[in-house]
């Protein structure tokens, strides 16, 4: 009997370990990730310009590049290119504290770069929806990168970083692009939540990284210089890895929830159109017994007892 019960606790424990081994699994990255380390004695930033091919804007390079070294920011430059999806690559691997993309954003949560788009390159990468063709304002084509793109074809993985993406509606709606960063390592993902003007995003980006330098908290630095754009109305927004965890760790007990609930009834259910007759009947047979038992000892009771004769 003991080595019975030794190998159902063994096997329940291997159980157990096996479920808790296939669930940190399947949501790491989701759920949980490891803590993020780097080894920059100075925090770095890139500023990311795949604007300034059509839309150059010397002041807002060196306001930005500015605000950033007033920070304590190392600071990295890359302008347009003809190689801007491998730039996109490899970015994780680079160890950047804050990357600011200055780029449009198109449908589907994508950031258009400024490479020319080709049938004829990344073509695996096109066919798995991870690059699209893109254009803006009815001009040439351009590769831009997927949420897809960011989750599958990045290599390495961001260490806490912070990633602005000064495009349209990064925030907007199922705000995909921002989870794929934060899932990709960031801590914050910065962005405005409908369309937004090229003036308008490029003073309200320089403001937020100066109340940076100032000390200001990243919520605090998103609200005081996200005020509304005054051509569209878009309002800039943050998202972050705590907030992204918290709403999908409601989703999963929701989900959770409703299955078990589906779960019992499919059960439950058969299980009581076939045992819910016999307990009733077993409970009439037993309530019938009772009775007949109690009328017994009235019976000897009226019989077997003689009656007390009381004296006068």
């Amino acid at each position: 009997m003991g080595k019975w019960r030794t190998k159902l606790l063994l096997s329940i424990l291997t159980l157990i370990i096996l479920i808790v081994g296939i669930a940190a699994y399947t949501t790491h990255d989701y759920l949980w990730r490891l803590p993020a380390s780097h080894g920059n004695s100075q925090p770095s930033a890139l500023v990311m310009d795949q604007l300034s091919l059509n839309y150059p804007d010397p002041s807002f390079t060196a306001n930005i590049t500015n605000a950033l070294k007033a920070a304590g920011y190392s600071v990295d430059y890359s302008g347009p290119s003809s190689t801007a999806v491998d730039l996109f690559r490899q970015l994780p691997k680079d160890g950047y504290d804050l990357i600011i993309m200055r780029a449009h954003s198109g449908s589907s949560q994508s950031i258009i770069t400024s490479e020319p788009y080709s049938q004829s390159e990344f073509v695996a990468d096109q066919l798995a929806g991870r690059l699209v063709a893109a254009q803006v304002d009815g001009g040439p084509l351009y590769f831009a990168v997927t949420p897809k793109f960011v989750k599958d074809d990045m290599a390495g993985r961001f260490s806490g970083s912070t990633i602005i993406v000064m495009g349209c509606s990064a925030l907007e709606g199922s705000q995909d692009i921002a989870s794929a960063f934060l899932d990709k390592g960031a801590n914050f993902f910065v962005g405005w939540d409908s369309s937004v003007s090229i003036i308008h995003t490029d003073t309200s980006t320089v403001e937020f990284v100066r109340l940076l330098s100032t000390g200001r908290s990243l919520p605090e630095a998103t609200a005081q210089a996200g005020v509304a754009d005054p051509v569209y109305g878009a309002r800039l927004r943050y998202l972050d890895w705590n907030t992204l965890v918290q709403s999908r760790t409601n989703n999963v007990i929701s989900k959770l929830v409703i299955w078990v609930t589906l779960a019992a009834l499919v059960v439950v259910g058969p299980m009581a159109v076939f045992v819910g007759p016999k307990l009733f009947t077993s409970l009439d047979q037993i309530k019938d017994r009772i009775i007949v038992r109690r009328k017994k000892k009235q019976a000897n009771n009226d019989n077997g007892t003689p009656r007390s004769r009381h004296a006068r």
